[in-house]
């Protein structure tokens, strides 16, 4: 039966997530998949975090009810401890808010300062589920390129300029994954960090870093994070997330913000889900002030080290020579690969066949009736994440990727 009444206009107009609509897919007997990029099953602390539950038989008629909009204190304790550590500086208690994982602080930041039609700049390609949330408040999309190391940053003027002479508006947000970008697995390098900072306030224009990857690294040195160099400019906004460095099944994640800003997405989010679950927040307060979450990292890097390096020995043995290109990652859950000549949508519809999924790249790239400017999408990158598959089904499934290359 069709609907009855009519969808609204930003209901009609959204698009379903390229990923997600994978997931059927990729869930047939015998998958083997290097598609959504999720963390190891096998890794997860089941046994430390149930342990913690016993902050129910002491607190239960407190952690089941109600909790601040802000956030849970305990939890806020433990994150403004982090944050004043990893942003080099004290990040006040008005500076932070605690949402459902990272996607929601995108949105209540969207919502907080885009209105319909703004436009927002976005590194191609970029996270898809970035697009997505913006889309919810009818953004549109202006990309600068990116190589191995991030973001051209000394593009991101010309691109400003090309917005305002279109719409006749500066873009209102800048956003960026500057350590071990989703899908690419770039690192954005000092220079540009700095150089960005720099862009950001003259341009007048805030920059969003989102953070789910940075502490997964498992070679190499840490790079500061661009929120570090803005030294407390209100231009510059961290967002952070458990989800990779814990589990995504507890859903949450922080902003880092101006109070003003940090006010208003609190308002914002009043009128949608009041507060983050209480239970999950009380549970992985508890989880981190018992000093678990460091040696969990420990564990999840050394996981995802041995997974990268042998999707690396795996691509150099099965693929035919010259079939790919790519830079093996220094951290993250992505290795990206480009099939010179090839189209990799096509190449996703042999692999599928043969049993191994991947992403085709051109599901991290803004659609082109809701671009300003435009971006030539290279149809032929893919990303192949590492961290799902075991050592075994890694060498399979790229055998496998071998076997549709072939067709």
């Amino acid at each position: 039966m069709s609907l009855p009444f009519a969808l609204s206009t930003l209901a009609r107009g959204m698009r379903p997530s390229p990923i997600r609509e994978l997931f059927p897919l990729i869930r047939r007997p015998g998958m083997i998949s290097f598609a959504g990029g999720l963390p190891a099953p096998d890794a997860f602390p089941v046994e430390a975090f149930a342990a913690c539950a016993d902050v129910l038989a002491a607190r239960g008629r407190e952690v089941l009810q109600y909790g601040a909009s802000e956030g849970w204190p305990e939890l806020r304790e433990v994150l403004l401890e982090r944050m004043t550590a990893h942003l080099g500086r004290p990040v006040a208690g008005d500076e932070l808010l605690v949402t459902t994982g990272s996607q929601q602080a995108l949105d209540l930041l969207a919502r907080g300062i885009l209105d319909p039609g703004d436009t927002v700049v976005v590194e191609g390609p970029t996270y898809p589920g970035a697009l997505h949330s913006l889309r919810n408040v009818g953004a549109r999309f202006a990309a600068v390129p990116s190589d191995g190391d991030g973001m051209l940053v000394d593009a991101l003027p010309e691109v400003v300029a090309a917005v305002e002479r279109e719409t006749g508006k500066r873009p209102r947000l800048v956003y960026v994954v500057p350590d071990f970008a989703n899908p690419t697995g770039a690192c954005l390098t000092l220079a540009r960090r700095r150089r960005l900072v720099e862009l950001a306030a003259a341009l007048g224009i805030p920059v969003l870093e989102d953070d789910p990857y940075g502490r997964v690294r498992f070679r190499g040195e840490a790079l500061p994070a661009v929120t570090a160099l803005a030294a407390g400019s209100p231009w510059v906004l961290y967002a952070g997330s458990f989800s990779k460095v814990l589990a995504p099944g507890v859903r949450l994640g922080w902003l880092v913000g101006p109070p003003e800003l940090v006010r208003a997405m609190v308002m914002l989010r009043q009128g949608s889900d009041l507060c983050p679950p209480t239970v999950t927040q009380a549970l992985v307060a508890e989880y981190c002030r018992r000093g678990h979450l460091e040696g969990h990292l420990e564990r999840v890097i050394a996981t995802y080290r041995v997974r990268a390096e042998a999707m690396q020995r795996a691509l150099r043995a099965e693929l035919p020579e010259g079939a790919a290109s790519w830079r093996e990652p220094d951290g993250g859950f992505f290795h990206w690969l480009r099939f010179p000549g090839r189209d990799a949508t096509a190449l996703f519809r042999s692999a599928v066949a043969q049993g191994v999924a991947f992403v085709p790249g051109v599901a991290f790239f803004p659609e082109p009736d809701e671009q300003v400017g435009g971006l030539v999408v290279d149809a032929e990158h893919a990303r192949l994440a590492f961290t799902f598959a075991d050592e075994a089904g890694i060498v399979e499934g790229c055998r496998r990727l071998a076997r549709a290359l072939a067709e």
